[in-house]
């Protein structure tokens, strides 16, 4: 991944955004039959990677450029200094002002994550009433509980072919790699499921009335 974005990122940020994801991928496994660990961890590292890379991509190569400056001149400060430097003595060893550094520190930040305005509209569902009547709350729960018991009587496979699809939200090719079969294969079991499914919920329904 390095080798592919060049001088754009540090090693040693994708290393600690890779360990990131192997913790990540440690804390979700679920040791079942036919799924290597392996394969699941190196999906969640690269994805992991990505990710960042992807949070970055914003950055101009002007900013990626004086971004990379600081952080060398902040590293040689931190080791003379035995602290984190602060805006004006950053300003002296780059030949900038301080307001300048300031200004610079507040790109690199403001990089990072998208502000409102870009993530939500005034259309937004964020602004709009979510709340479920009392009667739509009673029907929600009613279909947790036939989906749950549905979901009791899925072969192991098809269950663990559902749970990294919607839950881990992997795509087929993941999928097919942690199982070590095609992604055709995916597909097939992942239909078979899903009607099994409804067919679980629609006869659960049926002995209800």
């Amino acid at each position: 991944m390095h080798g592919r974005v060049g001088r754009m990122v540090e090693i040693d940020d994708l290393l600690q955004v890779g360990y990131i994801g192997l913790v990540d991928a440690s804390r979700r496994y679920v040791p079942r039959p036919g799924v290597n660990f392996a394969a699941y961890a190196k999906i969640r590292i690269r994805g992991a990677i990505v990710d960042h890379l992807r949070s970055n991509a914003s950055l101009c190569r002007a900013t990626l450029s004086m971004q990379q400056k600081m952080r060398e001149a902040s590293n040689r400060l931190e080791q003379e200094l035995s602290r984190s430097p602060t805006a004006p003595e950053l300003a002296e060893v780059l030949g900038m002002t301080t307001a300048e550094v300031q200004d610079w520190q507040a790109q690199f930040a403001s990089s990072q994550t998208r502000s409102l305005d870009e993530v939500y509209s005034d259309h937004s569902i964020l602004f709009q009433d979510q709340s479920a009547s009392a009667e739509d709350k009673i029907q929600q729960d009613e279909l947790k509980g036939l989906l749950r018991l549905a979901l009791g009587d899925l072969p192991e496979r098809e269950a663990l072919v559902l749970q990294l699809y919607y839950v881990e939200e992997l795509n087929i090719y993941e999928i097919a790699d942690i199982l070590g079969v095609t992604t055709g294969r995916v597909s097939q079991i992942k239909k078979a499921a899903v009607e099994r499914l409804r067919d679980g919920i629609s006869r659960r329904q049926g002995d209800d009335i």
